[in-house]
């Protein structure tokens, strides 16, 4: 009897230690996240909270930091003709082509976007290979800035940069790998974008000007010519009298 009720003292009083340090942990994670602005006193007050903070995030833009104003004066007094916002919405319009040739897996709805074939080709060969899926659904664009300039060589860039958001799936093989349909993904991307102003300038092994062949799919590197070497398909010709979209990136 009295080896039992030992044995019982010595289990209480591990219960009594281990409730302690229980409850120094829960006091200190308490602490912690008063510190950290949380106001929640259990668990599914701090799911509720961090659900609210979630969702306040997803509508928060992005904000959107460039050197328009530094900028647009060199580039109006080169292209006097040069429309700011005109080009802000070409780099909408862009990328809402962009998206969409790569959810349905489709090059041609790049359209017009002659520049973009070749790297955006590769996204959906490697989504294909894969067997990934994406999806950007309700694209809303929020702020547009001209975060760089450059002339030289017979060509001038532009690159704009732009802040966005939508809701976003990624499926590889049936299984659900990021899930932003909840909550809208805000991001940030910038497009350059060329006008070639003198083309005996424009050296033609320029890869910021190399377009691919829509038969074969071969570079095309050489400005002016109108059929592929690689297959002799007929080349549309890029209109260089104009800023196209040359390139693009998330950042």
């Amino acid at each position: 009897m009295k080896t039992f009720l030992t044995i019982v003292g010595v289990i209480l009083f591990i219960i009594l230690i281990l409730g302690l340090i229980v409850y120094g942990f829960y006091s200190r994670i308490k602490r912690t996240m008063r510190q950290m602005g949380f106001k929640a006193n259990n668990l599914k007050e701090l799911k509720d909270e961090v659900e609210s903070i979630n969702e306040q995030d997803s509508n928060r833009a992005r904000s959107i930091s460039g050197m328009t104003k530094l900028l647009l004066p060199s580039i109006q007094r080169d292209f006097p003709d040069f429309n700011e916002k005109e080009l802000y919405n070409k780099a909408e319009e862009s990328l809402r082509k962009i998206f969409k040739a790569i959810e349905n897996k489709d090059i041609d709805a790049l359209g017009n976007l002659q520049f973009l074939r070749g790297p955006v080709s590769e996204v959906i060969e490697d989504s294909i290979q894969a067997n990934i899926n994406e999806t950007f659904d309700n694209i809303e664009f929020y702020q547009f800035a001209i975060s760089s300039y450059e002339k030289k060589g017979g060509a001038a860039t532009v690159t704009v940069s732009t802040s966005l958001s939508y809701y976003y799936k990624k499926v590889r093989d049936n299984e659900v790998i990021v899930d932003n349909t909840k909550y809208r993904k805000q991001t940030k991307y910038r497009c350059t974008f060329i006008y070639v102003y003198d083309l005996t300038k424009v050296s033609d092994s320029a890869k910021v000007l190399a377009i691919n062949c829509p038969n074969c799919g071969a570079a095309i590197t050489t400005l002016g010519h109108k059929y592929c070497d690689y297959c002799g398909s007929a080349v549309e010709e890029v209109n260089l009298k104009s800023w196209e979209c040359s390139s693009y990136e998330e950042f």
